[in-house]
């Protein structure tokens, strides 16, 4: 049907799967001594595995199995969304929390934390001044980040 639009072929609802999908890139820093962890996944990536299941959860587990990924217990977690994901983040938090994480946040998610009796320790984005979010990153106190961005500068000022 090479040459015809979605519509001309009668395809016009969106296919939503009856699962979940979760990509993950396999990046081995041990083979790249002194290779700075902030640059972007398609700087160092050598290969890419995909988990599936019938829950996020279960597509992230597989897809960290699959490349080779330890799922750590314990440590500091930072947490900065963008604002069509703060109600979930809230859970989210509740579980790290539970498991034994200490929390970071940015100022606006620190805000719907707090409004949910968790309370992050406050960390500045890269405008807000020193020490920020890539000083932490770079000083290694993160064991997992959770960020989504929306728009240029959320990007700019995002890990």
């Amino acid at each position: 049907m090479a040459g015809k639009s979605l519509a001309e072929q009668g395809v016009t609802k969106e296919v939503i799967p009856p699962y979940y999908s979760v990509k993950e890139v396999v990046l081995p820093f041990n083979k790249f001594p002194g290779v700075d962890p902030l640059l972007g996944p398609e700087m160092r990536s050598t290969g890419e595995v995909m988990g599936v299941g019938r829950t996020f959860a279960e597509a992230f587990a597989k897809a960290q199995l699959g490349s080779n990924s330890t799922m750590k217990k314990h440590g500091r977690a930072l947490l900065s969304v963008r604002e069509g994901d703060k109600e979930r983040v809230v859970d989210l938090a509740a579980k790290l929390l539970k498991q034994g994480f200490e929390l970071d946040a940015t100022h606006g998610t620190a805000i719907v934390l707090g409004e949910a009796g968790i309370n992050p320790r406050l960390v500045n984005k890269v405008h807000e001044g020193r020490p920020h979010i890539q000083d932490r990153i770079k000083n290694g106190e993160y064991t997992y980040i959770i960020n989504t961005t929306s728009g240029r500068r959320a990007i700019e000022d995002s890990p």
